[in-house]
């Protein structure tokens, strides 16, 4: 080996520059090789022959080691291989199994998309046959009739069973009716079509029949109507329903039949209910009784003097009459009951239970129309309102025209105000009530009745008016400061009409109201100028004015009534001008001197003569003056708050006066300060102190 390193190195010179061979080897040497050992063996000064053989003793050194570790796991090596090899032939074999199991997959994919092509088919097929079947079923089921269902509408009793037979039967031929057109050439529409429509004969004059029996039990006296329509006519309206649409004319005398018959049992309850009520009324007023009646008097039997007034109490007293319209019992009279008891009653309250007997009935009668008369689908329409309308006005038009009468008959002779405002405000509630029940039918009865009563109401409100016009003014003497029977009818009388006019402020009554009022003040001044004697005229109108004012506010009504604020305003009035007046009789020469001495231009002007003597005069006599106009008060005024009122008034007035006296007094002799003759008049708190004392003498 040394010599085939001499042959390489043959012709080179290896020892003259060796940092330039060093360099050339670096450029020479593959990148890989110049690792830190080739670098290290090129850098340092080593032989390379030497090194070479070095590197072969430790390449065959590791060779013979390799060799014998190989000789010392020969066995194991052995084993590996006998291992590899049966592994080999497991996986040939199992390869082999992953082959045909592959095949078999494949196999089984085409099976499966086979089957998935067959499952899409079957899913439409059976979409297919669930359509037909329900379009079949449909028909199937609108054609088919049960064969007991047609012997029970054919031969069976007429009862609940054969009314759920007729409803399948009806649903029967309405789908026939609704899909002829469409089915018409099915062999099944051909032949079903003329039997059910001889079914729907059968089942209309079976039905038709059933109905009619049923109606003519209505003409007994002792039939309940009302029971009767609820327990079995609105049982069982689907037979009319029926007849309706699948024999009009059947239904037509169905309905010509009910209407015929219950005419006559409605008229002839409302008749004997009508003809029990009026022997039940009590007359309230007649043609005498008005606010403006003359109190007259004649000689009886025996010559004594029998007074003609009428004091009837509810004639022009509302009293206890409102609460027919408070009442919440919704019952009407029971004239067997009423009439055992001898209970007789003011119209108003006839009036009332007659309205109300006529609304129930009618309530329930038109109810009952719309349910029985009137189909379903026409009920949804304007039709089914008007076909109810025509049929309840058919049976109700008689025992209307009887509350027509029963009323025309009582407003031709009555001259009870009160009680025609009661009816009216009865009929103002019952149009509320029929409102709210959404009963239509009866619109026409309220207009009518109230196109009554309103004109009657001012024709008594005006016999009331003119007969006031007619009081006479009475001789010119003496007056009695009471007030008249007039006064005090006017004022229960307008108190009574207010009442009624709460909550409704009519305008008719608060104008006729107006009127009347208007004439009673003109009543009260012909008498009070007809008088001789201004005092007691004036004491006589205030009496007046108080009474009305004080039963107005016994019934609960202030000045926000234009009935109270009016008169009291005429009170106030008259107040002053009494006022004025007493003052006259017992201070004129105070209020002369006043007046006159006021409308001097220069205070120098006026006399102190003049205003000594009134001076002295008051001085003298002014205590019992006004203890005189005290007494007078009382003897003329019997109600404490107004003769207190008065008196205040009274005093108040001679206190300004006074007031106004001492005022030109103090300015008259401001100019004279030494005039000590002047008679001193008495001071105006010495004045009001004396007053105090008759602050509660009422």
């Amino acid at each position: 080996m040394p010599n085939d390193v001499d042959i390489v190195f043959e012709g080179f010179d290896t020892t003259d520059d060796l940092d330039d061979s060093i360099g050339i080897s670096e450029q020479l040497l593959p990148d890989e090789q110049n690792d830190e050992l080739v670098r290290h063996v090129l850098t340092k000064d080593v032989d390379l022959q030497e090194y070479s053989q070095q590197i072969e003793h430790e390449l065959q050194a590791m060779e013979d080691e390799q060799l014998s570790s190989y000789e010392q796991n020969e066995g194991a090596l052995l084993e590996l291989d006998s291992e590899i090899r049966s592994c080999d032939e497991v996986l040939g074999h199992m390869e082999k199994l992953l082959a045909n199991f592959k095949t078999s997959l494949g196999a089984i994919n085409t099976d499966i998309q086979a089957l998935q092509s067959d499952s899409l088919s079957m899913s439409q097929r059976l979409k297919n046959r669930v359509v037909a079947e329900k379009q079949l079923d449909k028909i199937i089921q609108g054609v088919v009739v049960e064969p007991e269902a047609v012997r029970t509408i054919c031969d069976g009793e007429v009862n609940e069973k054969y009314l759920e037979c007729l409803i399948e039967v009806n649903k029967k031929i309405a789908y026939m009716r609704v899909h002829n057109k469409q089915h018409h050439e099915l062999k099944a529409f051909q032949e079903v079509m003329p039997e059910l429509d001889r079914l729907r004969l059968k089942a209309s004059a079976r039905v038709r029949q059933f109905l009619l029996d049923k109606i003519n039990d209505l003409r007994s006296l002792n039939t309940n109507a009302h029971v009767l329509q609820s327990s079995v006519f609105l049982k069982y309206r689907f037979f009319n329903h029926f007849l309706i649409e699948r024999h009009p004319e059947a239904a037509v005398e169905v309905r010509d039949t009910y209407i015929h018959i219950m005419r006559h049992y409605y008229l002839d309850h409302f008749e004997t209910y009508q003809r029990g009520l009026t022997k039940l009324e009590r007359t309230i007023a007649d043609r005498a009784d008005v606010v403006g009646m003359e109190e007259s008097s004649k000689l009886s039997l025996f010559g004594t003097a029998k007074p003609m007034a009428r004091d009837r109490a509810n004639v022009f007293n509302l009293g206890s009459r409102a609460s027919v319209l408070d009442t919440e019992d919704p019952r009407a009279i029971v004239l067997s009951v009423a009439s055992e008891a001898s209970d007789k009653r003011p119209f108003e309250e006839l009036f009332r239970s007659y309205n109300l007997a006529l609304a129930d009935n009618a309530s329930a009668e038109y109810e009952f129309i719309m349910q029985f008369f009137v189909s379903p689908k026409a009920r949804q329409k304007i039709t089914g309102s008007d076909m109810a309308r025509m049929v309840f006005g058919h049976i109700f038009e008689p025992s209307i025209r009887i509350g027509e009468v029963f009323l025309k008959t009582y407003l031709e002779s009555t001259h009870d105000a009160l009680g025609v405002l009661l009816c009216i405000r009865i009929m103002t509630q019952l149009t509320g009530e029929l409102q709210r029940r959404q009963v239509p039918a009866l619109d026409s009865y309220v207009n009518s009745t109230n196109m009554l009563l309103w004109p009657r109401f001012q024709a008594v409100l005006d016999s009331h008016i003119e007969s006031v016009k007619r009081l006479s003014s009475g001789r010119k003497s003496k007056i009695d400061t009471q007030p008249p029977a007039t006064v005090r009818r006017y004022a229960e009388l307008a108190a009574s009409l207010l009442r009624l006019n709460s909550g409704y402020n009519t305008h008719v009554v608060a104008l006729s109201l107006a009127r009347l009022r208007a004439e009673v003040q003109a009543y009260l001044t012909r008498r009070a100028d007809a008088s001789a004697d201004q005092h007691a005229a004036l004491v006589f109108l205030i009496n007046s004015d108080d009474l009305l004012l004080t039963v107005l506010a016994e019934n609960g009504f202030t000045e926000r009534e234009e009935e109270v604020s009016s008169w009291k305003q005429v009170l106030a009035a008259t107040v002053l001008e009494f006022a004025e007046s007493e003052l006259e009789r017992h201070f004129g020469y105070l209020k002369l001197f006043v007046v006159d001495a006021e409308q001097q231009s220069d205070i120098g002007q006026i006399s102190s003569e003049g205003l000594s003597h009134v001076a002295s005069t008051f001085n003298a006599e002014w205590r019992a003056q006004i203890s005189a106009i005290n007494s007078s008060i009382i003897q003329s005024f019997s109600n404490f708050r107004t003769g207190t009122e008065i008196l205040h008034a009274v005093l108040g007035q001679l206190i300004i006066y006074y007031t106004r006296f001492h005022s030109l007094f103090d300015k008259r002799f401001a100019r004279r300060a030494g005039a000590t003759a002047v008679c001193q008049p008495v001071g105006v708190q010495n004045v009001m102190v004396e007053i105090k004392k008759y602050r509660n003498n009422f």
